[in-house]
């Protein structure tokens, strides 16, 4: 595989995981805002159990992004011929690649969730 490609596909990976933790943030401070206008016990507890699902998220995404990038610089930093990568950097690229997009596939449904938790709650 071109190394310029696999570096390409390496910053939409690292793009991906900030996009997430972005909209992660976005959630909290909606949470936030929900949990200073309503005292419900029952939403309280789904509050608390969606902050700890946010942290188990920003975990794993923090330590997926930090291999990502350990790939990127590996990979820049291989000695490539005819611009061709190593395979053992392939094979983990792929590997993240597949993480990545498990991560934002499950990401989407849990959002879709969560948002339609936050519409039906009355203000």
């Amino acid at each position: 595989m071109n190394k310029e490609i696999v570096l390409q596909e390496i910053e939409s990976l690292v793009r991906s995981m900030d996009f997430i933790q972005e909209e992660q943030a976005f959630i909290k401070r909606k949470l936030s805002s929900l949990l200073e206008n309503i005292v419900m016990h029952d939403f309280i507890e789904w509050a608390e159990d969606l902050q700890l699902q946010i942290i188990n998220r920003e975990t794993a995404i923090k330590l997926l992004k930090s291999d990502i990038v350990v790939l990127r610089n590996k990979t820049k930093s291989n000695k490539s011929i005819n611009n061709i990568v190593e395979a053992t950097l392939i094979i983990d690229f792929k590997k993240y690649k597949q993480q990545v997009v498990y991560l934002e596939n499950e990401f989407m449904t849990w959002k879709n969730d969560v948002n339609e938790r936050f519409e039906a709650t009355p203000i």
